[in-house]
This record gives C-alpha cells, sequence and structure tokens, in this order.
C-alpha cells in the first residue's frame, strides 16, 4: 500500500471536521426557525387575510393537542407527529453525546424524517402554506441530522 500523503489526511479527516460546524449551523437555523412565520391558510378571495402561524405556536399547539384523544382519532394526528420532531431532535442530540450509540441514534433519525413526511401530507390534507419558517425547521433538522450519512464511508487505511 501507498502512504497517506499530507493532502490525503486532510481530505480524509474532512467529513469529520465539518459534520460538528454543519451541526451546529444547523441548530441555529432550527431555533430561529421558530420565531419566524411557519404556515398559513391559503388565500381565498375572501375580505380576511389568512392567519399566519409562528413556528413556536405550532410546536405548543402539537403538543398540547398530543394528550386529546379526539386528535389522534382524526387526520390531526399528522399535526401531532410534526410536533414530536421537536422532543426527537432533543433525543438525538444526546444521543450525539455518545459515540457508540450509532444504532438509537440513526433509529430516532429515520422517524424524524418520516415525521417529516406526515407534516407535509397534513399541510396537503388541511391544507395549509409552508411558509420560511417551516422551510428553515426542515432544512436545521436535517443539517443536525446529516452526520448520519455524511463521512461514514470506509476507513482510510493506517500504516
Amino acid at each position: 500500500m501507498s502512504p497517506i500523503t499530507p493532502k490525503d489526511e486532510r481530505s480524509a479527516a474532512s467529513p469529520s471536521r465539518t459534520i460538528p460546524v454543519v451541526r451546529i449551523l444547523g441548530f441555529c437555523i432550527y431555533v430561529a426557525a421558530f420565531f419566524l412565520p411557519a404556515c398559513r391558510e391559503p388565500a381565498t378571495t375572501g375580505v380576511r387575510a389568512p392567519d399566519t402561524y409562528k413556528g413556536w405556536f405550532c410546536a405548543w399547539v402539537t403538543l398540547i393537542n398530543t394528550f386529546s384523544r379526539d386528535v389522534w382519532h382524526s387526520k390531526d394526528f399528522l399535526a401531532i407527529l410534526s410536533g414530536w420532531i421537536n422532543p426527537l431532535i432533543l433525543i438525538y442530540l444526546v444521543l450525539l453525546m455518545w459515540r457508540n450509540l450509532v444504532g438509537p441514534r440513526r433509529i430516532v433519525a429515520a422517524v424524524i424524517v418520516a415525521f417529516m413526511v406526515a407534516t407535509w401530507i397534513y399541510f396537503a390534507l388541511l391544507p395549509l402554506v409552508p411558509l420560511v419558517g417551516h422551510i428553515l425547521w426542515i432544512m436545521g433538522a436535517l443539517m443536525i441530522l446529516a452526520g448520519e450519512v455524511i463521512g461514514h464511508g470506509p476507513e482510510p487505511a493506517r500504516q
């Protein structure tokens, strides 16, 4: 085997250095999204402007309604799933503290992505229009989760 040159070492280590930066940036975007308009009702030809909801309000409403039996027996259960993305992101971040918990971390990440899909289905059924806060919320969450797929290639050969 050929020895690893300094340039090869930099390119091999690059994903492991980039992942924490992407996660921190994603977390900042994720948190900022809570203070921005997340969704609104579709515009109608009526006089009244459509209601717009900020991210923190959506998170609050969905978590509070978690305990409502009626909600679980309607299409609104999809909104409840979207509200559970936030606690799951916190669980994921806690799991990042232990490198050996890759399996549980990946399960939580997969559930988060599935709940994102549930959110979009809910938006289509209701209908709601996603706004900048929702887009940044999703983008931030995906940046936090990106480490699960970036940089998991084969380890470089060591001498």
